[in-house]
């Protein structure tokens, strides 16, 4: 606009200048000084004007009018970032993400969609495009940047993490992710209530000793490390995978990182589960070179490359279209190509009694809701499993025992304390003297010595004794509608019923974190609280 303008003007001085009567330089120098003067209202040829070329006459508003844009312009950046930092000044229970591309996009997307503010900081461009393309009405109202790198601690300061409910790191570079890390470390240590931290490593490996770390650490901040490939085949095999109830084998088809991870988690599940489903997995993609097993129930396919992937899928379904099998592509971005592949809006269709189903990772990875299930959430999940496995051996029933239904039938209450009990591992680990470590051999075990369990599983009573009295309850018989429980006592008052529940809470501590890939070693430095 401004160059047209220029352009235009140039041209129309050049030919009103020679007019007669008109006293003013004729230079190009002139011309072009005359042509500026069009953007402030003040070029003094046009003060002895009476008719003027249309390209002058263009130019003569075209050029102001390029000068109020940009002045508009400017005041709206300036009233919206004088408008978003005051925002975020005042922000509470909010959702910060560092990092740009896909994944932030993603994760603050889904934090707007569920009604909540986010700041997302990030100091190149593409962050920019973030609060830009959020497809959702109101994002302008709910979502924030801060400019900056999120290893500076004043950047996070601005976008108020330490008031924040959650911080999701997900820069793209597991080592810049680790970085902010250790600032957030610094940063929030030492608050009465810190906010949740997600921190993104590619690697297992990295990603199990940081874990690990983190679980060691003495601090209420709750540092939680997420691997995409392995969360994202926990959620597939969490779906698709069949019980050892239902009958029937896997089969894990393909290569690359989604494939290793695919079959880890097998392995994991293999050598924590009695009985195991069992499975197998080949690197050969072409039907008639798999081995076939008789039961086969699931395949999982799992390709670098999305359209291989899905072709192979495809391919499977057909050639399998006389078994009852669930052919399962893992693709990273297609989903709108696997749903015009299959020719339905959910990715799914059939071949015979074969049905074929698209899982886009990348959706189900980078979530918020998705992230909050993290090791904790995945520790409670575990420790309530125990928990009903053990009152179900004791013969009690749901009639009796309101706390022994599924994870997802609990009240809201009740997850909480489970959660709350989860955070409590790592404080009853250090109090022996112990350490956490990535798992290392899968048949590698530990067990708390049986002093250790009685000292740990009186801890554990004085724990939750406090948990549910913060939370209202009330000694008397078990009314969860009132909040009353007979075990509100102390130690020496529990029946032994009561008391070897917490003994089964603590001697399944190996197992809530062997489910994560950590075990438990012996050596680390002994809480110097701890009585000897």
């Amino acid at each position: 606009m401004a160059v047209t303008a220029i352009v235009l003007g140039i041209v129309g001085f050049e030919r009103f200048l020679p007019a007669p009567g008109i006293e003013a330089g004729q230079g190009w120098t002139d011309i072009l000084y005359y042509t500026l003067q069009l953007f402030l209202l003040d070029s003094a040829p046009l003060q002895q004007a009476s008719h003027l070329p249309v390209e002058l006459d263009i130019a003569r508003f075209l050029a102001p009018s390029t000068t109020f844009l940009a002045a508009w312009l400017t005041a709206k950046a300036v009233y919206d970032s004088t408008y978003n930092v005051v925002r975020a000044r005042r922000l509470r229970d909010h959702t910060v993400v560092c990092g740009s591309g896909t994944a932030a996009l993603l994760v603050a997307r889904s934090v707007v969609e569920e009604g909540r503010t986010c700041v997302v900081v990030d100091g190149s461009t593409p962050g920019v495009e973030v609060a830009r393309q959020a497809d959702v009405a109101d994002a302008r109202t709910r979502m924030l940047r801060v400019a900056g790198d999120p290893r500076d601690a004043g950047v996070l300061r601005e976008a108020r993490s330490h008031r924040a409910r959650e911080v999701v790191v997900v820069t793209g570079d597991s080592t810049r992710n680790a970085d902010v890390g250790v600032v957030l470390r610094a940063s929030l240590t030492g608050l009465a209530d810190p906010p949740r931290c997600f921190l993104e490593m590619t690697s297992p490996a990295l990603g199990a000793a940081v874990t690990a770390h983190e679980l060691n650490a003495d601090s209420a901040l709750r540092m939680e490390v997420f691997v995409p490939s392995g969360r994202a085949a926990r959620r597939m095999l969490d779906l698709h995978l069949p019980s050892a109830e239902e009958g029937g084998s896997a089969l894990v088809v393909g290569s690359g990182a989604s494939f290793d991870a695919v079959v880890r988690e097998l392995a994991r599940r293999d050598a924590q589960d009695d009985p195991a489903v069992p499975w197998t997995s080949t690197a050969r993609c072409e039907p008639p070179q798999i081995d076939v097993p008789e039961d086969l129930a699931s395949v999982f396919v799992c390709l670098d490359d999305d359209l291989t992937a899905l072709q192979t899928g495809l391919r499977l379904t057909r050639t399998w279209h006389d078994r009852a099998v669930d052919v399962v592509v893992a693709v990273g971005s297609s989903t709108a190509l696997g749903g015009a592949i299959t020719g339905a809006d959910f990715a799914v269709s059939s071949v015979g009694r074969a049905h074929f189903h698209v899982f886009n990772t990348t959706d189900h990875v980078y979530a918020v809701s998705s992230l909050r299930r993290g090791l904790y959430l995945d520790i409670a999940r575990a420790a309530h499993d125990v928990y009903v496995r053990n009152a179900r051996a004791r013969g009690e029933r749901v009639e009796d025992n309101p706390s022994t239904v599924p994870w997802d039938q609990l009240p809201d209450d009740l997850r909480q304390a489970n959660l709350a009990q989860a955070f409590s591992i790592t404080d009853k680990i250090r109090r022996m003297g112990c350490a956490v470590v990535p798992l290392d051999e899968p048949d590698t075990r530990f067990e708390f010595a049986t002093g250790e369990i009685e000292e740990l599983a009186r801890a554990e009573h004085e724990r939750w004794m406090e948990d549910r009295e913060g939370r209202g309850w009330r000694l008397g018989d078990r009314d969860d509608a009132v909040r009353t429980h007979p075990d509100l006592v102390a130690w020496e008052h529990l029946t032994e019923a009561a008391r070897q529940k917490d003994r089964d809470v603590v001697a399944a501590i190996p197992e809530y974190l062997r489910r994560a890939g950590l075990q438990i070693i012996r050596g680390g430095p002994r809480d110097p609280s701890t009585p000897d």
